[in-house]
């Protein structure tokens, strides 16, 4: 019986992770595989996405991760912004260019990303969770093709390798 238990538990847990990492799939548009890589390489449970195509999603990317210059904005052809709950620094967010985007560009949205979201997420664990601190430090932004990927994960590397294939 405790084994019937347990692996009901398993295969419940396993949807629930499933159901919050691909809930929206289709609004995700051409980002879908990305974040489909993305949480079967990590666990992202705790995040709720916004797509660029959902309501106040441009103030998301303005005020929550800094991106306010309307040239940066205007080089931006698709995103995918991750809102963390809870305690956990894990985090994971792709800021899709156009073509032809200079790199300055991705640079300037790279660095305005780490000084608002990064060093306010820091700042937000650091006196209440050592471990999950530790974790929002070694973040990792990585550039794949026209895209700007964010990771903050115990988990980051495995998550780049498996966006990257």
């Amino acid at each position: 019986m405790k084994r019937f238990a347990l692996t009901l538990f398993l295969v419940v847990l396993s949807v629930i992770i499933l159901a919050s990492c691909s809930s929206s799939s289709e609004k995700l548009g051409a980002l879908d595989i990305t974040v489909e890589k993305a949480c079967a390489a990590a666990d992202f449970s705790n995040l709720e996405f916004n797509y660029k195509s959902d309501e106040y999603s441009e103030e998301i990317l303005m005020y929550m991760y800094g991106v306010e210059d309307d040239e940066l904005i205007d080089s931006i052809e698709d995103f995918v912004l991750s809102e963390r709950s809870g305690m956990s620094a894990s985090t994971f967010s792709v800021i899709r260019f156009k073509n032809g985007t200079e790199n300055s560009v991705i640079e300037s949205v790279k660095k305005a990303v780490e000084e608002v979201y990064v060093q306010s997420l820091m700042n937000a664990l650091m006196p209440y969770d050592p471990t999950e601190y530790e974790i929002s430090k070694n973040y990792k932004f990585k550039t794949i093709g026209n895209d700007l990927v964010l990771v903050i994960s115990k988990d980051a590397d495995a998550v780049l390798a498996a966006i990257a294939e």
